[in-house]
């Protein structure tokens, strides 16, 4: 049985932006490996817990943009987590867990 949990996070990372640049021509990507950390980091600070993340790769950049990264405590909890992104130029995303 899941437990309800409450965790949210803003992040405007600009010294740390979640973005990957390439080429003038080529879109930007969401850095996973980051966003991961991020996530990880946010369970362990607002809820105690330690979780393992996932979210999907090659994620291109666009603002309003929503995808969903999974996350597993210790404990075999599963959470769905909900990924928002926000200004590109300043790596500005929203992350929430949804279920």
């Amino acid at each position: 049985m899941r437990k309800p949990i409450a965790l949210a996070l803003a992040l405007p990372l600009a010294a740390s932006p979640l973005l990957a640049i390439g080429p003038a021509s080529a879109k930007s990507v969401v850095k996973e490996v980051k966003l991961e950390n991020s996530i990880r980091r946010g369970f362990k600070s607002q809820a105690g817990k330690s979780v393992t993340v996932n979210c999907p790769s090659k994620v291109t950049w666009v603002k309003g943009k929503i995808f969903y990264c999974k996350a597993k405590a210790a404990d075999g909890t599963k959470y769905r987590v909900r990924v928002k992104l926000g200004n590109e130029a300043a790596g500005n995303l929203r992350w929430k867990v949804v279920a």
